[in-house]
């Protein structure tokens, strides 16, 4: 039988809870109330755990230097422009670089310390720390920023109430908070790691909307961010890397008898004719996927959230 939980994970609703999934010891509810998605039980790993997840230790040792969809959409808004912007679970900050680009003051806190010393090294930020939410209240104080952005962070905590509420004592009156999450109605192919322990929530628009308002914010705008084509065509590549992978790097090492130090024109072009490559051989079934996502009504991948402090 199913242990059910005591309370509501994101509003702390007693009863009620609708069974929805299972996944190895966990078990997936939906609150009557907040219309919340949680994991019980829900527990977040720690911060050693992280640093050890080897999509975690590949993006701090290959730092990303544009900024992805969700940052993109912020990009659009620009709220307080110029004002003072922390990023909570910055990564290797390629949000931050672009924020500090449009002008903004730019602070920036994460538990991986190899992420923040990437976002330091290979980024060149500066006020970039390896601090908890609790830790940031300390060292900033209150009402110090005019933004806060935190992106893919909610649906890791634990206490995504206790942490919102913390967020906003960093917030100035009338300040902003823009977030992105997972969305849940994305095909589970798409998202493969949308499971506990890494993901402990998951949230459709009412869901964020219930959560947000109810914690003392004005929602702004609410987008869903749909699947995009190259995002399908990168997918289709990790599907099958390894029936058409020609692994040019190698034969060229083999050919010339030794490990292959490739100059950067060279890695450029080869970069680019993998891409070719997966367009070539991917581009027509990730556009029948696409067109089958749109005719199903599953095109959304994620949710973007700009809300404002009242």
């Amino acid at each position: 039988m199913t242990e059910s939980p005591q309370q509501c994970g994101l509003c702390k609703t007693k009863t009620g809870f609708v069974l929805k999934e299972k996944f190895k010891e966990y078990s997936l509810w939906e609150c009557p109330k907040c219309f919340g998605q949680f994991w019980f039980p829900m527990i977040s790993p720690s911060s050693d755990w992280y640093e050890k997840d080897e999509r975690y230790s590949f993006r701090n040792q290959n730092p990303l230097r544009k900024p992805e969809r969700n940052h993109n959409e912020f990009l659009k808004d620009l709220p307080a422009q110029g004002g003072k912007l922390l990023d909570v679970g910055m990564g290797t900050g390629n949000f931050l670089t672009a924020a500090v680009n449009k002008g903004y003051d730019c602070y920036g806190i994460d538990f991986d310390t190899d992420a923040i010393n990437a976002a330091r090294e290979v980024l060149g930020l500066k006020n970039v720390y390896a601090l908890d939410i609790d830790e940031a209240i300390k060292k900033f104080g209150n009402d110090y920023f005019d933004v806060v952005t935190m992106f893919e962070v909610l649906e890791h905590l634990d206490n995504p109430s206790d942490f919102i509420e913390k967020t906003k004592l960093l917030l100035k009156d009338e300040g902003y908070l823009a977030l992105s999450v997972p969305y849940r109605r994305a095909l589970d192919i798409l998202k493969p790691h949308d499971k506990p322990p890494r993901h402990l929530t998951r949230w459709d628009e009412k869901a964020i909307k219930n959560f947000i308002t109810e914690r003392g914010f004005e929602i702004i705008r609410i987008k869903i961010i749909p699947v995009s084509l190259p995002y399908l065509i990168t997918k289709f590549h990790f599907w099958f890397r390894g029936f058409l992978s020609f692994n040019l790097i190698n034969k060229m090492a083999k050919e010339n008898g030794a490990e292959v130090v490739l100059k950067k024109d060279n890695l450029k072009w080869l970069r680019k004719l993998a891409r070719f490559k997966d367009y070539l051989f991917f581009g027509i079934p990730a556009v029948l996927f696409l067109f089958f996502l749109y005719a199903s009504g599953r095109r959304g991948l994620g949710l973007y959230v700009l809300a404002k402090k009242v």
